[in-house]
């Protein structure tokens, strides 16, 4: 919706005048009001509790239907596991909910969910282990009950837990043979290095390696209740969910203070380089990038509207319209800036494009992020960035379950209370000059780091343009 609005926004500036259909002057006439969009607030639509065990609840009445939906987050994602045992956050996800309980095999356990049409999935990331329960009304008792098993007495079965092990040991074996997958993994890698979690993706054989009780560590650790933070709404008031949620707490005893450990903080530094992984393909995948920003960065929003016009907008931004549409040198090239990583990101533009047209699109490609540093965007494009922003922001409340899941979330992320309240507002405020500052503050077109998966034989002499050429191995299969 965002790359349509912007589109949309950058299409109807450029359009040439001609003769008007009806339809069109109609449209032309209307007179649309300004959304009005009521920004949910902690006290208001949505209620907070912390229970005697240190669990923090987000809790709405939700009469619409009857239903009943939890959300449940540990910070036990994969930045947080032990150096010596990779991936054991991705595997303690998914065996609590795949690997049954004490009290219920793992086959009972599907067996009853399936029976009573209970859904509860689970899910990491680098911050996060998280849960995901839905149910019928009729049985929120019972769905509760089972993710309190499933939080408190989880089993890790050694039987899913082998399946599991031997099903990401072969899709890790299978990224050499994916150019995009192995792009992305070895830019993280030469970006982030073996210093960093984030430089050191998860092998075959670390992923073999993974032992029950490595799981049974990693849970204990980090899978306790003050360390949850829990959303729930339902079809029933906030007082009787909460007294559902407090039943099923048990007697909630922690082994001790929490020990959340220590994060390696990331060292960026801007080197101009180009890195090749050999492979004999007709098109080379290509990312280039650098450094860019955690997400206490104030400049955050000047950044994404930047990104948004220099290639993240769909068909309406530069790089696209420079590299696809001028040059005709891919079918679809964009940039991704993130700004909501707990510490640095990184900015990053992808290609695909002919193995002989790599210097090409790279040099394109480069312009675009000195152009966007030397020059005011038009106020157009501003316009643009500004619109599809905002008017997805109304998306994002589209359901109760989804306005209580994202304001825990904020709590979980460490956004001030009133993150929403004022958001627009600084979207609104991006002058062209904010624009142009950031760009030349945070883009860094002569210090790119450049990543080529293929045939680069034949153009090598071309790439030494960008930087020292080095060559990497393709990973071992292992």
């Amino acid at each position: 919706l965002a790359a349509l609005a912007s589109g949309c926004a950058a299409a109807g500036s450029t359009r040439q005048a001609g003769p008007r259909s009806p339809g069109s002057a109609l449209v032309e006439r209307m007179r649309i009001p300004p959304l009005e969009l009521a920004i949910p607030r902690v006290g208001r639509e949505v209620e907070r509790r912390v229970l005697s065990n240190g669990l923090v609840l987000y809790l709405a009445s939700d009469r619409s239907l009857p239903v009943f939906k939890a959300y449940a987050l540990f910070r036990a994602g994969s930045l947080y596991e032990d150096p010596s045992k990779p991936g054991v956050a991705q595997f303690t996800a998914s065996q609590l909910r795949s690997g049954g309980t004490e009290a219920l095999s793992f086959s009972a356990l599907n067996e009853e969910l399936e029976v009573l049409g209970i859904s509860i999935e689970s899910g990491v990331s680098s911050e996060a282990i998280s849960l995901n329960l839905s149910a019928l009304a009729k049985d929120a008792d019972r769905a509760l009950e089972l993710l309190a098993d499933i939080v408190r007495r989880p089993a890790f079965d050694p039987a899913p837990l082998e399946t599991y092990r031997g099903r990401v040991a072969e899709d890790l074996r299978r990224v050499a043979e994916n150019p995009s997958r192995l792009m992305a993994q070895e830019f993280s890698r030469v970006m982030y290095t073996d210093a960093h979690p984030s430089g050191r993706p998860l092998t075959p054989g670390q992923a073999r390696a993974i032992r029950r009780d490595d799981l049974l560590a990693h849970f204990r650790r980090f899978i306790r209740p003050d360390n949850m933070f829990v959303a729930v709404v339902g079809d029933c008031s906030v007082d009787d969910l909460a007294a559902k949620v407090d039943r099923q707490r048990g007697d909630g005893a922690a082994g001790g203070p929490l020990d959340l450990r220590t994060i390696p903080a990331v060292a960026p530094r801007f080197e101009r380089g180009v890195f090749v992984v050999p492979r004999d393909l007709t098109q080379s995948n290509v990312v280039l990038g650098h450094f860019g920003i955690r997400r206490s960065n104030p400049d955050r929003y000047a950044i994404q509207i930047m990104d948004i016009i220099l290639g993240g907008g769909g068909f309406s931004s530069r790089i696209m319209e420079r590299v696809r549409t001028e040059e005709g040198l891919a079918y679809s090239v964009f940039s991704s800036f993130p700004v909501g990583t707990r510490d640095i990101g990184l900015f990053r533009v992808t290609v695909q494009t002919k193995n002989e047209n790599v210097p090409r699109a790279v040099r394109a490609i480069l312009d675009e992020m000195r152009r966007m540093r030397d020059s005011l965007v038009s106020p157009t494009e501003l316009a643009g960035a500004k619109e599809a922003i905002i008017n997805s922001f109304v998306f994002r409340f589209t359901s109760r379950f989804s306005v209580v899941t994202q304001l825990l979330t904020l709590e979980f992320d460490e956004y001030p209370p009133d993150y929403l309240d004022t958001l627009l507002d600084r979207y609104r405020a991006v002058t062209r000059e904010d624009v142009q500052r950031v760009a030349r503050q945070y883009l860094r077109p002569d210090d790119t780091t450049i990543l080529v998966v293929g045939n680069t034989a034949p153009i090598d002499t071309a790439l030494t343009a960008f930087g020292p050429v080095s060559r990497l191995p393709v990973p071992a299969a292992e």
